[in-house]
Parts: structure tokens; C-alpha cells; sequence
């Protein structure tokens, strides 16, 4: 019999080079898997709902692993915080059936995206957002975002070495809100192409800055084609922040 358990994971991704473990470069997923081995004194392999770049922060990261010894859930969840850095925290542990499968499951995420538009740059925000030199018109900006909800070929909006055989995504809903200075834009769907959020990001902040219509954003969208699309906003704005089953 194995034991199942799920995991919410937060972490900043200022210092890692992503998710996923890499043959060079520091990952969450390796310091899970160094964590949990000491703690079951075996191998343990954590599985994610999904990779996050290098750089991309997560508020619920979604994960599990499967071992043949019991440990109380409130007792992985107190050890795990203990032997981790300190840009990774567990939110919470649970016991979960044996098919639980963080990825597989997973039916629909949500991804928030925060913008800090100002002249001048914050020490405090550096890392956390992405600051953008310029003034943007909020208002404006949750027009144009309105476009990208429905189902629609991202082709647009993907790294072109990742493109797929089917690049057609449903995006649930899009909400555009302001804390304090930041701008934050939170967009769920049931999947998302590599890079989707930052590029979605980077064209409407585009269009704002050179004044483009709406026009702009329906041609980006109806081109599938990367070069219709604007730049890729940066790493440092981008959070995972809830999985949903």
C-alpha cells in the first residue's frame, strides 16, 4: 500500500531556476525531493500540478508524492517548514487517495500577474512585480484584457519551441484590479501555453504604452503568429497562485 499526500507549496522564484529539476541551477522540486528523502529516509519523488519559469513565484503550487510509510499529515507539514529555505514554505499537507495525481487532476489554474507602473522604481516591489517605467491606463488596460476570455488559438502567445499540435485554450475569466500601486491581473483557464500569462501581459501593456486600439489585440489573437504579439513581460511579475480539481 502507499500513502498519498498532497501538498501546497508557496515559494519566491527570485533565486531558482525554476520548478522542475535541472542538471545545473537551484529548483523547488529538488529541494522538496532533499527535504521529504531526509524525512522518510528513502528516495521520495514530488510531483507538481506544472512547471513554473525561472524566476515565477507560487502562492498554491499544487503537489504530491506517494511513500510506503505513514507519517501524520501535521507532522510532514511541521518538518517539511523546518528543513526548507526560507523562500519555500508548505501551506498545507493533507492525506489524499492513491490516484490523486497533482497534474493529471488538475481541471483549471489561476495565474496572477502584477504590474507596478511608476517612474520612479521600488526597493520593496523589485522581484515581486514587474516595473514598468511608464504611466498605464488602468481602465484601459481591463478593457483590452476582456478579449483574451473564451476559448481561443494561442498560438500568439507561446514560445514557439513549445507550440503544440493544439494550441487552443479556454481562459474562464479575467479579473484586473489595483493594490495600492500595483496593478494586478488574474486570468483562470483550463490550461495555458509556456509563457502565455507574460506574453498576454506584455502585449496589452504594449498596447498601452504606443496607444494601439483594440484592433491590436483581436489581430494578435486572430494572427497565431508570435510577431503579431507583443514582448514576453518579465519573470518577476508572474505567480501560480491557486490549482483547482
Amino acid at each position: 500500500m502507499l500513502y498519498n499526500k498532497k501538498l501546497i507549496v508557496e515559494y519566491v522564484g527570485t533565486d531558482f531556476a525554476g520548478w522542475q529539476v535541472q542538471p545545473n541551477g537551484r529548483t523547488v522540486q529538488e529541494e522538496l525531493h532533499k527535504a521529504l528523502s531526509k524525512m522518510y529516509k528513502t528516495k521520495v519523488t514530488v510531483i507538481g500540478s506544472g512547471r513554473t519559469d525561472s524566476g515565477v513565484h507560487a502562492l498554491g503550487q499544487v503537489a504530491n508524492f506517494r511513500t510506503e510509510r505513514y507519517i501524520p499529515p501535521e507532522n510532514v507539514h511541521m518538518g517539511l517548514n523546518s528543513m526548507l529555505p526560507e523562500d519555500i514554505s508548505i501551506s498545507s499537507v493533507e492525506d489524499v487517495p492513491e490516484d490523486f495525481h497533482a497534474q493529471l487532476n488538475a481541471v483549471s489554474k489561476t495565474y496572477l500577474y502584477r504590474i507596478f507602473p511608476s517612474r520612479v522604481r521600488s526597493a520593496m516591489l523589485a522581484g515581486r512585480t514587474w516595473w514598468v517605467k511608464d504611466e498605464l491606463n488602468y481602465k484601459r488596460m481591463c478593457e483590452l484584457l476582456k478579449y483574451f476570455e473564451g476559448e481561443h488559438d494561442f498560438t500568439s502567445f507561446c514560445v514557439q519551441t513549445s507550440l503544440r499540435e493544439n494550441n487552443v485554450r479556454r481562459i474562464n475569466n479575467i479579473r484586473c484590479y489595483r493594490e495600492d500601486k500595483v496593478i494586478c491581473i488574474e486570468i483562470n483557464g483550463n490550461g495555458f501555453l509556456h509563457n502565455m500569462v507574460r506574453i498576454i501581459a506584455g502585449t496589452v501593456v504594449e498596447a498601452l504604452r504606443k496607444g494601439y486600439g483594440d484592433e491590436y489585440i483581436k489581430e494578435a489573437i486572430e494572427g497565431r503568429d508570435r510577431s503579431k504579439a507583443g514582448p514576453t513581460a518579465h519573470a518577476a511579475g508572474l505567480y501560480l497562485k491557486k490549482v483547482y480539481y
